[in-house]
């Protein structure tokens, strides 16, 4: 598949219960994970338009810190794990003008 189109932004939500817990678990504790709101107004946050390739493109590990001893500085260097998620989107129209 090729890209249809050229990405410049674009809005991610936590659409599933499991996907929002396991976030909140990442930046907050188990108890604490799910806020109440989320059942009422889902979570959406900007996403990183760079980030998307079509089926096939090669990526790479990416890097950043992490601190394997907690009684030490970070190190940067490979992530240790890697997250990668499938998304659909839809374009529907042409696009239109700012506000409209």
């Amino acid at each position: 598949m090729l890209m249809p189109v050229k990405v410049g932004d674009y809005t991610d939500f936590y659409s599933s219960k499991d996907h929002a817990y396991n976030v909140g678990v990442m930046f907050r504790d188990p108890a604490n994970a799910l806020l109440p709101n989320w059942k009422h107004l889902p979570v959406g946050y900007h996403g990183r338009a760079s980030s998307i390739l079509p089926s096939g493109a090669s990526i790479y590990r990416p890097k950043g810190q992490t601190r394997p001893v907690e009684t030490e500085p970070p190190i940067f260097g490979p992530s240790k794990r890697l997250d990668f998620e499938l998304e659909v989107g839809f374009i529907i129209g042409k696009g239109n003008e700012l506000g409209r």
